[in-house]
């Protein structure tokens, strides 16, 4: 069974499909009018050329413009879809293809093959521009991936000396709060150095006016002693009782005066003070 290959305008080759189905994809309007067919993929022609795929049918659709030749199926097709106008009009070619016709399709060709091979031409230039699009996007990718680790490193360099910034507030704060204890501590003392102050003050006041009620108690009570020995003066005609005269032995004048001089000596040695408690003097 013959194989048939189809070539579109684009130049891509689909195939090997029977005759059958190359007239189905006529039908279906997968067969463009310049499309070529071949059996051998060596030797080419237009597939409306084949009579046995009937493309034989061209509309003008608007005056001059033209579409075809295909299968009037297609152009069915199209007016059912509503691509064609209203005054499109259809032509068939009960003749075949003629040779002015050929020769139009035949440069038809050509030139579609020349916009093909310029296509292709401009493909290999825009895959050159893109190749050194693709070589400075990768430059600038690696420029871009360099950048970002740098902006990265400075992140988490930001980040650390916020961390240190945020221990350095949370040290100085614990300061303030040391400071501001210390100085309540500080104003407390000086409070308590205050009161003590003034208790000393209150004390030193008592204590002096403990020594003045002392001064004026014991300023009535003061005496002045003498330690000169003051001889006795001896009265003769006054003696002491007859007991007083035979216990202290004052049977004569020298007796007594002995004795007094040895009074007065004795209080001269003992001082006013052990004088006082002695003789238990009171205020």
């Amino acid at each position: 069974m013959e194989k048939w290959y189809v070539k579109n305008t684009a130049g891509k080759v689909f195939g090997p499909i029977d005759l059958e189905t190359l007239k189905g994809w006529v039908k279906d309007g997968r067969i463009e009018p310049l499309a070529g067919i071949s059996s051998d993929l060596k030797n080419w022609m237009l597939a409306p050329l084949k009579p046995e795929l009937e493309m034989n049918w061209v509309v003008e659709n608007e005056p001059g413009q033209f579409y075809g030749p295909t299968h009037r199926t297609v152009l069915d097709d199209l007016k059912k879809a509503g691509s064609l106008s209203r005054e499109a009009r259809f032509f068939q070619d009960d003749r075949g293809a003629g040779a002015e016709r050929l020769h139009a399709l035949e440069g038809a060709l050509a030139a579609k093959d020349a916009e093909l091979a310029r296509r292709e031409k401009v493909f290999v230039e825009a895959q050159k521009l893109s190749g050194k699009k693709d070589l400075q996007l990768a430059a600038a990718q690696k420029t871009i991936a360099q950048r970002d680790e740098r902006i990265a490193a400075d992140v988490a360099a930001l980040a650390q000396r916020e961390g240190q910034i945020a221990e350095l507030t949370k040290a100085v704060a614990q300061k303030e709060g040391d400071r501001a204890r210390a100085e309540l501590e500080l104003a407390a003392r000086d409070a308590e150095v205050r009161q003590l102050q003034a208790e000393i003050e209150r004390f030193k006041d008592e204590v002096s006016e403990l020594k003045r009620e002392m001064e004026d108690r014991q300023a009535p009570h003061a005496r002045e002693w003498s330690t000169e020995v003051v001889e006795p003066e001896i009265v003769t005609d006054e003696m002491p009782p007859p007991v007083a005269r035979q216990a202290f032995d004052f049977g004569n004048a020298s007796a007594l005066a002995d004795l007094e001089r040895r009074a007065q000596q004795e209080l001269a040695r003992m001082g006013p003070l052990h004088a006082k408690k002695f003789f238990k003097i009171k205020k």
